[in-house]
């Protein structure tokens, strides 16, 4: 599209949890609950009506965390949760690590189809993970003479751990950081240093948070509901973000062939949720909500699966591409932080400025539950564009099996 044409879908608002870490404060929600308590919070912030809302589009990837498997009904409880209209259709879409940020692709290409073949106007789009919550399973088959038993004998399979292997590339994710990294002449001192700077990042923002009297990271919600457990929990912070030095990460033991990845420069595993609302242009004018936010175009690439952090770079080139704006012209990055020595690798390739890229700290810091890490980035990116009068900003994130996405954000609301 050309520079100066308005794009046809906008955000008209969004909010996101804060991220717990794992075994935290927030381990004892069902991804559903973090989800409703997203939504909830985005829908009030938009002023859009619930009754107005067309469709709901979900994301969560370990589909084994809700109580009594209650998981398979994860977006269209979440609908019935925020009331809106029982007719209102619920989609849960996977794409691992970009499965948030597809929440927002998906409902761009149902509102931008012509109205005969979908005439939905409003999606509400939200991503949710309870890492801590994913189980250990016996994985035993039926008995054919009685299907309701099982053989004897299963394989006990950590459910998590089994997810961040990809086995028929014979790779896991923390060594296709490692392979990338390598690759583009990462090193471990800079892995580390890097992490060093997103917690400082993370702590930065939070000292300077709207919680603490300030205007960053306005897109958080506070959380103050009831567990599983029934008991009150309070938590207006990302649990995960600590005090650590170069000196510190230093000492820990690297976990891969060429010593790139440790437990201190990986990102944290976390539970969490984000939520935002996507409108039809026309439609947004016509009800008054806000079209400060555009989403002007989106990326999605495939890359081999043994260096899958390389994701990021062939799919913000086409979304870019696909704007008509060069790297140039982009004031802000989000950019998930899987692994230092995958962002590092993309920022190497692309020859990004660091210094406006995550610049509230990154998932190494902040957490990575997984579904929700793209519409948590979406969330901070479009407060963080608005505090900094930014024009343009990207999200991008890696996917494991070696893909990457992307999506570009306009601020309609600067020179």
């Amino acid at each position: 599209m050309a520079r100066n044409e308005h794009s046809d879908i906008v955000i008209v608002d969004g909010a996101r949890t804060p991220i717990g870490v794992k075994c935290g404060t927030l381990s004892n929600f069902a991804p559903e609950d973090l989800a409703f308590f997203a939504c909830e919070e985005a829908i009030k912030r938009s002023g859009v009506p619930r009754e107005q809302i067309d469709t709901a589009i979900g994301a969560n990837v370990y589909q084994t965390t809700a109580p009594a498997s209650q998981d398979i009904y994860f977006p269209r409880n979440v609908a019935l949760r925020c009331h809106l209209n029982v007719d209102v259709p619920a989609l849960m879409v996977q794409r691992i690590c970009g499965s948030g940020l597809q929440t927002v692709v998906s409902a761009m290409q149902q509102i931008a189809v012509p109205s005969e073949m979908d005439d939905a106007k409003t999606a509400l789009c939200f991503g949710a993970e309870n890492m801590t919550r994913t189980p250990q399973v016996i994985r035993s088959p039926r008995r054919a003479s009685s299907f309701w038993e099982f053989q004897e004998g299963g394989k006990k399979e950590d459910t998590l751990l089994a997810g961040l292997n990809h086995d028929l590339a014979h790779t896991s994710m923390m060594l296709t950081a490692d392979e990338y990294g390598s690759q583009v002449g990462v090193t471990r001192n800079a892995c580390d240093e890097f992490a060093v700077q997103s917690h400082q990042r993370a702590r930065d923002a939070y000292r300077s948070s709207h919680f603490n009297g300030g205007d960053a990271l306005c897109g958080m919600l506070a959380i103050d509901a009831t567990d599983l457990r029934g008991e009150p929990v309070h938590l207006a912070r990302d649990e995960c973000v600590r005090n650590t030095s170069l000196e510190v990460l230093a000492k820990i033991p690297g976990m891969t062939p060429n010593g790139l990845v440790s437990a201190g420069n990986a990102s944290e595993l976390s539970d969490g949720a984000g939520a935002v609302i996507l409108a039809d242009r026309a439609e947004a004018e016509r009800n008054g909500w806000s079209t400060q936010f555009e989403v002007v175009s989106y990326g999605v690439c495939g890359v081999d699966p043994r260096v899958m952090g390389r994701g990021p770079v062939p799919s913000i080139n086409l979304a870019l591409q696909r704007a008509g704006i060069s790297q140039q012209d982009v004031g802000l990055w989000e950019i998930n932080e899987a692994f230092a020595a995958q962002y590092l690798g993309v920022e190497k390739e692309l020859g990004l400025p660091r210094e406006n890229v995550n610049v509230n700290g990154g998932a190494i810091a902040i957490g990575h539950p997984l579904a929700a890490t793209g519409v948590r980035i979406i969330v901070d990116m479009m407060y963080e564009m608005k505090r900094r009068s930014v024009a343009y900003g990207i999200c991008s994130a890696c996917i494991g099996g070696g893909q990457g996405v992307a999506i570009v954000i306009r601020n309609t609301e600067t020179k």
